[in-house]
């Protein structure tokens, strides 16, 4: 009978999430079936010494900070607070307050077409430098799908894109602050 070890609560997900891995990937990179992963995280069943081992290998990779941060991470990152829209002191005329409506569907929009982006590049940027690191578990440095991923996520394109999507925003929110500016202000 193989020993069998229970990961801390959480720790699969958040892997996941910071990594930007499927169940599929994650159990691939720890010699497992999908199912198994799935179970794991539900809490269910029990990771294998050998899967234990693979990912306390790949953990062993990343910074002592991250490390940490993962250990205590729940199971479900709460999402990002959305943007404060302050009220206009009097009512607006009708066409402003159309526009006003239309600009914060937008800037929702772009926020919304942003944060993936932004996951992303962040897990991109820590794929890279967990490949980097002399510590990388070797079927992890093998992965060429992690690692282009990872390129393709920091890459000038995804960059570009997220320029101008950060610029939108920026524009949009001037925008409904001029809109809830008192008239005065407003022309300043």
């Amino acid at each position: 009978m193989r020993n069998i070890t229970r990961p801390r609560a959480g720790l699969l997900p958040a892997l996941r999430r910071y990594l930007d891995l499927s169940q599929t990937d994650l159990a691939r990179l720890l010699g497992m079936y999908r199912v198994r992963v799935a179970e794991v995280e539900a809490g269910t069943r029990f990771l294998t010494v050998e899967a234990r081992d693979a990912l306390n290998s790949l953990l062993a990779a990343l910074p002592l900070a991250t490390r940490q941060a993962l250990a205590v991470a729940p199971a479900e990152a709460l999402p990002p607070s959305p943007p404060l829209v302050l009220a206009p002191p009097e009512p607006l005329p009708r066409p402003l307050v159309r526009r006003r409506h239309l600009a914060t569907q937008e800037l929702g929009r772009v926020l919304a077409t942003l944060a993936p982006l932004e996951a992303r590049r962040l897990a991109g940027t820590a794929r890279l430098a967990l490949l980097a690191d002399p510590a990388c578990p070797p079927a992890l440095a093998q992965d060429a799908l992690f690692a282009a991923q990872a390129r393709l996520w920091v890459g000038p394109t995804a960059e570009a894109t997220r320029r101008l999507l950060l610029a939108r925003a920026a524009g949009l929110r001037a925008e409904l602050a001029a809109l809830a500016a008192p008239p005065a202000e407003a022309g300043s």
